[in-house]
């Protein structure tokens, strides 16, 4: 009975965790000291989102820690685009949505999604990427930091209705990364928002 117990608290832990715009990825089935993990998929398949619903109001920081596990000389590619021409390595990052986001990035909704400008470029290795909840170290859609909206930032926080991170590359922070030869994998051991 304990060990059906253990095994469905897991099991919620899952559910929490949703990858949105992606695709040929699936989260493993979690163990104990994760948040989540996958498999990095081979294009053309690729991860975007990674996020899970949140309640209430964030004040202080948005902290991640995780590890990237690599063999057979992975490549990780952010070109998923055409349009994608800048030069930034295929990176992780946190990210901070508003309730009742219509993805538009149209008018108000430009300020409903915010990535952390600090990212943590993909390579193999356990990494801890804390970030303030200060508007001059987030983006929102289309690149204005918060202090361009100090007001749409605050809301945001106010009002979270998603909180998760985002792999992109290049000119996108969430466009998506796969892998183009070898093999690699994710796990999120500690995600927390203060």
């Amino acid at each position: 009975m304990a060990a059906l117990a253990l095994l469905a608290g897991c099991a919620t832990a899952a559910q929490a965790w949703d990858i949105r715009y992606s695709r040929g990825v699936t989260l493993h089935a979690p163990v104990a000291g994760e948040e989540f993990s996958f498999d990095f998929p081979l294009a053309p398949g690729l991860v975007g989102y990674v996020s899970k619903q949140a309640t209430g109001a964030a004040k202080g920081a948005v902290r991640a820690s995780f590890s990237i596990a690599t063999s057979g000389d992975a490549v990780f590619d952010y070109r998923t685009a055409a349009d994608n021409t800048c030069a930034a390595p295929a990176s992780v990052r946190l990210l901070l949505q508003r309730k009742g986001d219509d993805l538009s990035g149209v008018g108000p909704y430009e300020f409903y999604r915010w990535w952390s400008i600090a990212g943590t470029a993909l390579r193999a290795g356990s990494f801890t990427l804390t970030v303030p909840l200060k508007p001059a170290l987030w983006r929102s859609v289309f690149g204005k930091t918060g202090e361009a909206n100090p007001r749409a930032f605050a809301d945001a926080l106010a009002n979270l209705g998603s909180v998760g991170v985002t792999f992109g590359g290049g000119c996108f922070y969430g466009h998506g990364v796969r892998i183009l030869r070898g093999r690699a994998a994710f796990t999120m051991t500690r995600f927390a928002v203060r």
